[in-house]
């Protein structure tokens, strides 16, 4: 096995398998990996840590892979930002972990995802970029250039990420066993993304649950007691995923702590770092979890301006809808309050004629 057959889990990116795999013999420091992280783009960055330190070229199956994998590898990090925003204090946590030294593979690996996040701390995390120890390789992941990036971007590699298509998405997940209803509920109801309907597509829980945010539009009235109970329910959406993660961070531990029992290594400063990462990850699920609702709910009124599928609608309601779900996804960034932000776009989005 290699790059190639790992990235066969993330279906339409053989190009950027190829790309990748040029660089194996003689990896550069830097990657600056351009697509969505719910799209696949940070399993790609997976795959890519995988291949660059497993003696296989990425095998899949050793202990470096699985715990690559389950993101308990020593030498790997995927940097979860402590704030809304990376913030100079992320980047000069970052600057600690590419200076620190690893625990015996050939190279430090740091994944930072979700870089259009950057803002102030751009210039302390670009002096890193640019002169990293030798045995340092960032992967970074951002869903789309601005301008703040372009000095990140000249300092790196830069490679594409290409979207897939619901027919691309919904052939994958049956030819990975997923039974067809499943299948086409799951890219239905991922918007699009390969993780999120691969996520989707194994679980009938998760999708009967996240399927209110697909029949929202026709359940809002003008009624705050009808807002309210459908707030609660989208918020409790969330709270299923956080147990989930739950479930998965406790797996994480202890594979980890199989991982430093075999290589006979101390493990408790290892283990606090995973643990701190775990708390990170919980406080982002219940934001990941409306991002992926909202991106649902928009695509709804998008679709409807494209098909003309509710004649009886002005186009001019469905734009309208579309502006107030995209001022949510930015409120969301700015940390506010889920559940008042919910209550004031449903009650917005019932008052077709405000």
């Amino acid at each position: 096995m290699g790059i190639r057959e790992l990235f066969e889990r993330i279906p339409g990116q053989a190009r950027l398998a190829g790309e990748l795999e040029m660089h194996l013999g003689s990896p550069k420091n830097s990657y600056f990996i351009i697509g969505a992280r719910d799209a696949g783009a940070i399993v790609a960055a997976k795959a890519f840590a995988q291949a660059l330190l497993c003696e296989d070229r990425g095998c899949g199956r050793c202990k470096s892979c699985r715990a690559i994998e389950r993101g308990v590898h020593p030498d790997v990090s995927v940097f979860e930002r402590t704030g809304a925003f990376l913030s100079v204090d992320d980047a000069k946590e970052i600057t600690g972990l590419a200076f620190r030294s690893t625990s015996g593979s050939r190279y430090r690996i740091i994944i930072v995802p979700e870089l259009e996040l950057v803002e102030r701390a751009a210039p302390v995390l670009l002096k890193t970029v640019e002169e990293p120890p030798e045995s340092t390789i960032f992967i970074l992941l951002a869903s789309m250039e601005l301008p703040e990036l372009g000095t990140l971007m000249s300092r790196s590699v830069v490679l594409r990420y290409d979207r897939l298509s619901d027919e691309q998405i919904n052939d994958e997940l049956v030819k990975q066993g997923a039974a067809p209803d499943d299948s086409v509920d799951a890219v239905r109801l991922s918007a699009g993304h390969w993780s999120r309907a691969v996520e989707l597509a194994a679980d009938h829980e998760l999708r009967e649950a996240f399927s209110l945010w697909e029949q929202l539009p026709h359940l809002l009235k003008q009624d705050l007691s009808v807002i309210i109970r459908l707030a609660d329910k989208l918020i409790a959406v969330g709270g299923l995923m956080e147990d989930r993660k739950k479930r998965e961070q406790r797996d994480e531990l202890e594979e980890l702590d199989e991982l430093l029992s075999t290589q006979g290594l101390a493990g408790s400063a290892m283990r606090e770092k995973v643990e701190e990462r775990h708390r990170r990850e919980l406080r982002k699920v219940r934001t990941t979890e409306l991002r992926a609702g909202l991106a649902v709910l928009e695509r709804h009124y998008r679709n409807q301006l494209v098909d003309g599928e509710i004649e009886t609608l002005e186009p001019s309601v469905s734009i309208r809808a579309i502006r107030l779900i995209e001022d949510s996804q930015s409120a969301l960034a700015r940390n506010s309050n889920e559940f008042l932000l919910l209550v004031a776009l449903l009650s917005r989005l019932a008052d077709k004629s405000s």
